[in-house]
């Protein structure tokens, strides 16, 4: 089980850092009319497969004199090379970006078009640059934060992780824990080889930590194991945003829904054919899902609020 565990979890790293390297493919049509060209990281990845289909379905409907160009840069080396060549071949009036990959690509091209994004994890270092706009990765923090003291009254003081990329996270999610009478205790981490320490001491500070989606926290295998193994021994719980922590032992997970995300990014584009620039630059998750683990629930020795269990869609005990 701990090997399956560890094979996992180096999957789900590869993703989080976007080490995605398959000769990209794409699908074209007349030349000669104003195009979409979308960029996926990696189509063999599920949630960002799940993405582009609905955004797919979605644009043929919303705008159907938009023809568009897909492109896969699976294990493209250089994929801006090829993503030149794409801008060089046709004329698009604008771009959807699926994964870290394609963003950082993109931006690295610059392109005079506005740029659509998802399933971004430092979406914040794009969301005040001109022209760029996109839908997070997560459920809005004071959403999350309002399921988790839902679920578990008990639970006042959270602890957070975080780099300084996601200081502005911070600000806002402080914001929203006080209206709901929560408490947050945020740790900043640098560069270091040694965590535990500070993981420790942050643990045993409080009643559960949240782990946000942070390129820096989630860097590697190792870190993330040390994470959840700290946690566990100490009995606090794990609040997290994505359901591929349950299987490592999170307690609870807000989860924002895939297709949903696709379709929204869908509708962005629309926005902007239409309507011009939309006020915000950045779209939290219209729809969301909740995995609960009845398991963790008793190891952490946690007040369940029973109310809360008609809205879990993922239920489970082992």
């Amino acid at each position: 089980m701990i090997a399956v565990m560890r094979v996992l979890l180096a999957m789900f790293t590869l993703i989080v850092m976007q080490a995605c390297t398959s000769t990209p493919t794409a699908n074209t049509s007349n030349a000669h009319q104003p195009k979409i060209l979308l960029v996926n990281s990696n189509r063999a990845i599920p949630r960002y497969n799940t993405a582009e289909e609905a955004f797919t379905e979605v644009l043929t409907e919303a705008l159907e004199n938009e023809l568009l160009i897909s492109i896969n840069l699976e294990n493209d080396e250089r994929p801006t090379e090829t993503l030149q060549d794409i801008l060089n071949q046709h004329r698009f009036s604008a771009i959807y970006c699926i994964g870290a990959k394609a963003l950082g690509s993109v931006d690295y091209i610059g392109p005079a078009l506005p740029v659509v994004y998802s399933s971004v994890l430092n979406w914040r270092k794009f969301q005040n640059k001109p022209g760029y706009f996109g839908v997070t990765s997560e459920v809005a923090p004071a959403a999350q934060l309002a399921w988790f003291k839902h679920f578990f009254p008990s639970v006042k003081r959270i602890g957070i992780l975080y780099s300084e990329d996601n200081q502005a996270l911070i600000t806002d999610a402080n914001t929203s824990a006080n209206s709901l009478s929560l408490t947050l205790q945020p740790e900043l981490l640098h560069h270091k080889s040694d965590r535990k320490p500070q993981i420790s001491r942050l643990l045993n500070q409080v009643d559960a930590l949240w782990v946000l989606p942070d390129p820096l926290i989630l860097d590697s295998e190792q870190h993330t194991m040390q994470l959840f193994k700290l946690a566990h021994t100490l009995r606090k719980p794990i609040f997290t945003y994505n359901s591929f922590f349950m299987g490592f032992g999170a307690t609870l997970s807000i989860n924002a829904d895939l297709a949903t995300t696709g379709r929204q990014a869908a509708l962005l584009i629309q926005t902007l054919h239409e309507q011009g620039a939309p006020t915000s630059g950045v779209q939290f998750p219209a729809g969301s899902s909740i995995s609960l683990n009845l398991r963790k629930v008793s190891d952490n020795n946690l007040e369940l609020n029973i109310e809360a269990f008609s809205s879990v869609n993922e239920l489970l005990d082992e």
